[in-house]
């Protein structure tokens, strides 16, 4: 009965640490040209979360936790639908840029309101 009760506890064990590693599993880092970090923001299947400076290659991390697609929207168009709480729980990224430098945010509506988010959560 021990046995098998700590053998239970073991497949157990195994199990949830094969979870716990599955959600981080999607979270990659690769290092890639400097000049087409910026294109893979737009053009990159996974979600990019950020990347680090360098002057030939970057180390851009990205979150592959599900596919995501690139829209260009009306201003007028999303605040119309924003202040209707048609966009309720709809999260997005906005690629903020200046001097040449890239600000990236996570956010989501709640209701009328953009909250921002954690990159981790953006699939969530």
């Amino acid at each position: 009965m021990k046995k098998m009760m700590a053998g239970l506890c073991l497949v157990w064990l195994c199990l949830s640490q094969g979870t716990a590693q599955g959600a981080e599993d999607c979270i990659k880092t690769m290092n890639q040209g400097a000049s087409t970090v910026t294109l893979g923001l737009y053009e990159q299947g996974c979600m990019t979360m950020s990347w680090g400076s360098g002057i030939v290659t970057k180390d851009v991390t990205y979150n592959c936790c599900g596919t995501s697609a690139t829209i260009r929207i009306n201003y007028a168009d999303w605040e119309r639908l924003r202040t209707e709480g048609k966009l309720d729980g709809f999260r997005y990224q906005k690629a903020d840029s200046s001097s040449g430098s890239y600000t990236l945010y996570f956010r989501k509506v709640v209701g009328t309101e953009v909250t921002n988010i954690p990159p981790e959560d953006f699939f969530k």
